[in-house]
Parts: structure tokens; C-alpha cells; sequence
């Protein structure tokens, strides 16, 4: 069996602004991490925002403002830029001081022109806006968002972008809880010395956040921060699936450290992808923490790469859709920031998309399996289900073809194992050994294609594994005709008739009495019209037409005209029986 992770839409686009990324099994619609639990404990709280709530849709800064403060339960929708900027202290600030809210950018890159301030609410969303501060300075001036205060909990901010923050990006602190980030990219466009992006706790003397201040980062991108990526006091912090990217003409001048556990602060790294950085993970804070280091990958980095210790269990799933560390960069690269094109892309009532329709004609899930596994797991696959591989497993798929002959498979499979995997295909007594390469992951399907003999009629296709072994995962096959098998006819000689790739076909000779004149009679093509030539009108005449994908596409009795023009153009497989006949040949349908 392969060590699949769980299927959460990301898999498919939701939208175009949910791109397609193959590798991600993340479900963009709904909130993960500390978010979703009460406190430092494994108990549940649902993260709703407003809800339900009528949305409502806000043009000026002043609605807006007006209702993030009132205490009614909130949908808000920002049409257009709102705000007037600021700097330092001074300037518009959005507070959010009721709580039950879901603010979102109406369109793709909302920018919304003023810091957001999170005090005293709980259960609040944000998602699809975009802040661009004034530049960092060392002055105590204004976050881009400050999350802060006892009761300040339950938070999920959501394809957002923070940008070149005045004092920070965005920070948590002062006994805040609960707050997960995913999706959003903290970044710096200037030069500065006070690049320091996310803050957790702002003080090693800051009893109200002992026990708090647990947060989760999850598949968000941090660019070009000098420091605080993020540092962090007094929480359980989970950074798991992010990509940090350094850049050193916008970090020149300063220290670059990344991931920095201080007073009281645990950490769990997990499967983050480091890129051009420095110290990734820091640890030269005085009263350092502890930070635990679990299979991150690092690119062109130097400084501590194994972390210090042992953190904690976060109380939450997430292992079920963690990505591979090596699918991390392009699964944020095409996803992260305030990138969703409408607000109810993802909402209280998201539902999974279906798998897409089978796009050929066979779906393996429809056979018959034996020590094998009929799924959902994982992304990507086409109609229902697809086929797992246990050791020794197998699965039978019937197949029913008009003609007997060569035919090509196409099979779609996908093979996260890391190593080629092989299956015996077999139908009667013509069988293949097929390797199938290891693919990237298991939510990635590829094609790989071979050839069988077929019998006309039904035929039972069966895939299976090599004895002790495992196998790929299959999805859906397609069939080409490569080459047809001539019939055996009752001619006096005893031998099949020569094949023809001419349109113009005469019977062959036969003791059988025959309703046609033998001499004369022909089967022409001309204009994507099949006429009969020289045979009597009562002969018992069956012509199919074949596509080269072996479907019949159209049968016809008699000597009657047959049209092909009602068929898209392209080559097309002609059978023609009757007593003493049985002649196929090609045609091509312009």
C-alpha cells in the first residue's frame, strides 16, 4: 500500500484562483491548526466567523470600520481600496473589537490601506487582502496586524499579504491564543534594518501570555524578512509546510536569522523549505526556547539546520494533509496570498468538488479487486475511485471489443513509493510485465502505455501486482487499435483473405452461393459516402464502422449507402460480413 495523504479539495481547483496544485492535499475552505481548539487542549471549537450572516458589502473605510466594532455577527465584503494610509501611530487603523466576524477582499489582491488591529474578539476570519505598510523603521509604530490581549483568540488569517510592515508584519502577542495563518505571504520589497516580519509575545515578563499565544503557520511564504520568521515567547508554535525564501540585496546590512524559540517558547518545524537563508534556525536569543527540527529541506543554506530539542503533539490533525517537503515551493508559489476570486470560493457551505468525469472509457475502481483497495485518498484521480495495491493484490476490469486484434493501453497511474513498481497484465493468454516509474507524489497521475491482444467480444483485463510486491495505483485506461486480426473465413482454400488498405473491396471466392455477382461486386468510399457495387439488394450485408480506439460507431444493414460525414474526421476501421464475407479495411473521413 502507498503512504498516501488525505484527499481536502486543494487538489483540484476550486476556482482558477485555486490553482491546480497536483501535490497539495490541502482544503483551502476551511481553518486548521490551534484556530480550532480552546486553548492549550485538544477541545474543539469551530471557527465561523460570521457565519451565516447576510453579507454585506463595504465601499468606504467608515462602514468597514463601523462594522468590525458593532457586536452583531458579520459577513463584510471590501469592494475597491479602502483607507487613507498611515505612518508611525497616526492615520487610519481598522479595529476589530466585535467579535464573530469574516472580513474578505471582494476581488483577487483587495488592498485595503490601513493596519488591522485584533483586540478583546474572538472568532474572527480574514481572508483575501492585501496590506502594504510604509516601510520598516526601528520607531514603535503600527504592525500591519497586531493580534493582542487576553480573550483575543480563535483567529484565522487566510491568503492574505503583508507587506514592508512599519515595526512588524504581523504579530501575536500580549496573551492572544489560538490563531492560525495559512496562505499568506509576509514579505519585504525595501531595504531596511528592521525587517523583522512575525512576533509572538512581545515581552520575557508578559505573565498574561503564559499558557497562550499558540499559533500555527501552515503553507505560508515568507520573503525576504531579515528576522522573525517568526521568533517567538511563551507558545506552542507549529510551523509546518512554509516556504521561506531569503533575498540578499533587500537584506544586505542585517542579520538574517530565521525560525528563533525564546522565553518559554516551543516549536514545532515540520517539513518547511528553506531557501538562500541564513540560520535558519536561531538560537542565539539569551532566554531561548526550544525549537524541534523534522525533515525541512534546505537550499543553498548555512547556520543551524537540526534545531535544539524535542517540542510538543499538536492536539489537531494535520498530518493527513501535510505535503511532502519537496512539493512545498511550487504548491506555494502557486497558491499563497490574497488570490481567491470572489468571496464565496470558500465558505460555511463549501462543499468538495466530484472528482472530474472519466475522460477514457475504462475506470479500473469498476473491476473486480482482490487484496486491493478501492479509494478516495488521494488527489487528482478521474470518477469515483481509483485502485490501491496491496501486496499480491490484483484487479480484473472487463473489456469488450468488436474487433480482435493488437491494442495499445493507456493507463493512468501514479506512483509516490520512490521506486519503479511493475504489474502483469494479462487477458487469456496474451500477458505483459509493465514497469511503472515512481511518480512525485501520489496525488500526481502519469500515463504509461504497453499493447495486448484482445478477442473480439468480452475479455477479461486482469492487473496484478508481482507475488510479495506492491503496486502503483491505477485510475482509468483508454484502448487504440494498433492492428486488427484477420477473421478466418470459409473460403476453399482454407486460409484467411489477404487484408486490404484499399477502400475498394471484393469478396473473395467462396463455394457458399453467393447473393451478389462475385466479379463485380465492391465496397467503395468517396466523399465520406460507402457505397455497395454489384451486390443484389436482399443481401444480408453487416458493415460497423470502428474508430481506431476499437468503439463501434455506427452499424448498418443492407446494401444501402452508409455516411460517414456525420463522424468527426480521422481514420476509421471498416468491417463488412456477411455469408462468405468477412473483410475489414481503412478509410480515412476528411
Amino acid at each position: 500500500m502507498n503512504g498516501a495523504f488525505s484527499k481536502i479539495s486543494v487538489a483540484l481547483a476550486l476556482t482558477a484562483a485555486l490553482a491546480t496544485f497536483a501535490e497539495a492535499g490541502a482544503d483551502q475552505c476551511k481553518p486548521i491548526g490551534w484556530a480550532t481548539r480552546s486553548g492549550r487542549t485538544s477541545t474543539a471549537f469551530e471557527v465561523t466567523g460570521g457565519g451565516n450572516a447576510t453579507p454585506i458589502t463595504v465601499t468606504t473605510f467608515a462602514d468597514l470600520q463601523k462594522y468590525a466594532k458593532d457586536s452583531s455577527p458579520r459577513v463584510i465584503y471590501i469592494d475597491g481600496t479602502l483607507g487613507s494610509g498611515w505612518n508611525g501611530r497616526e492615520g487610519d487603523r481598522l479595529n476589530i473589537t466585535g467579535s464573530n466576524k469574516t472580513i474578505i477582499g471582494l476581488k483577487p489582491g483587495t488592498v485595503l490601506k490601513a493596519p488591522i488591529h485584533i483586540t478583546k474578539a474572538s472568532n474572527i476570519i480574514l481572508r483575501n487582502i492585501v496590506i502594504n505598510g510604509p516601510g520598516s523603521n526601528a520607531d514603535q509604530a503600527w504592525d500591519n496586524l497586531t493580534i493582542e490581549t487576553d480573550g483575543t483568540k480563535n483567529i484565522w488569517i487566510d491568503h492574505c499579504e503583508f507587506w514592508d510592515g512599519q515595526d512588524g508584519n504581523a504579530d501575536v502577542v500580549k496573551g492572544a491564543d489560538n490563531v492560525t495563518f495559512t496562505w499568506c505571504i509576509f514579505g519585504y520589497k525595501k531595504n531596511s534594518t528592521h525587517n523583522l516580519s512575525n512576533l509572538i509575545g512581545s515581552s520575557d515578563d508578559e505573565p498574561v501570555s503564559e499558557g497562550k499565544l499558540n499559533v500555527t503557520y501552515m503553507f505560508n511564504w515568507w520573503q525576504a524578512a531579515a528576522q522573525r520568521k517568526p521568533r517567538c515567547r511563551y507558545g506552542n508554535v507549529h510551523v509546518v509546510n512554509n516556504l521561506i525564501t531569503g533575498n540578499s540585496a533587500i537584506t544586505a546590512g542585517t542579520d538574517v536569522l530565521g525560525v528563533a524559540p525564546g522565553y518559554q517558547c516551543t516549536i514545532r518545524a515540520e517539513r518547511n523549505h528553506f531557501i538562500n537563508e541564513n540560520n535558519p534556525f536561531y538560537l542565539g536569543l539569551d532566554k531561548k526556547g526550544v525549537v524541534e527540527a523534522i525533515d525541512n529541506k534546505f537550499t543553498n543554506c548555512s547556520g543551524n539546520t537540526n534545531g535544539n530539542g524535542k517540542s510538543f503533539t499538536p492536539p489537531y490533525d494535520y498530518t493527513d494533509f501535510m505535503l511532502k517537503v519537496d512539493d512545498v515551493e511550487a504548491a506555494i508559489k502557486a497558491n499563497a496570498g490574497a488570490t481567491l476570486a470572489n468571496p464565496t470560493v470558500c465558505d460555511v457551505n463549501y462543499k468538495e468538488p466530484d472528482p472530474p468525469t472519466p475522460d477514457k472509457m475504462y475506470q479500473a475502481d469498476k473491476g473486480a479487486a482482490t487484496n486491493s483497495f478501492i479509494e478516495t485518498t488521494n488527489e487528482g484521480y478521474h470518477g469515483d475511485a481509483y485502485v490501491n495495491f496491496d501486496k499480491g493484490g490484483s484487479v480484473v476490469v472487463p473489456v469488450t471489443v468488436d474487433v480482435a486484434g493488437e491494442y495499445k493501453f493507456e493507463v493512468n497511474f501514479a506512483n509516490g513509493s520512490g521506486e519503479t513498481r511493475s504489474l502483469v497484465v494479462s487477458a487469456g493468454e496474451s500477458s505483459v510485465t509493465k514497469e511503472f516509474k515512481a511518480t512525485s507524489a501520489w496525488g500526481v497521475w502519469e500515463t504509461e502505455t504497453f499493447s495486448l491482444d484482445l478477442a473480439a467480444g468480452k475479455n477479461d483485463v486482469k492487473f496484478a501486482t508481482l507475488e510479495g510486491k506492491d503496486g502503483p495505483n491505477l485510475d482509468q485506461f483508454d484502448l487504440i487499435l494498433v492492428k486488427a486480426t484477420e477473421p478466418e473465413t470459409s473460403s476453399s482454400s482454407g486460409t484467411a483473405p489477404e487484408s486490404s488498405n484499399s477502400s475498394d473491396v471484393h469478396p473473395e471466392s467462396s463455394t457458399t452461393a453467393l447473393p451478389w455477382n462475385m466479379a463485380q461486386a465492391q465496397v467503395r468510399e468517396a466523399n465520406g459516402i460507402l457505397h455497395f457495387v454489384g451486390f443484389d439488394r436482399a443481401a444480408n450485408v453487416k458493415t460497423q464502422v470502428f474508430s481506431l480506439y476499437g468503439r463501434c460507431v455506427k452499424t448498418s444493414f443492407g446494401v444501402g449507402e452508409v455516411s460517414l460525414r456525420d463522424l468527426p474526421a480521422g481514420a476509421y476501421l471498416v468491417a463488412v460480413s456477411a455469408p462468405g464475407l468477412n473483410h475489414q479495411f481503412i478509410v480515412q473521413n476528411h
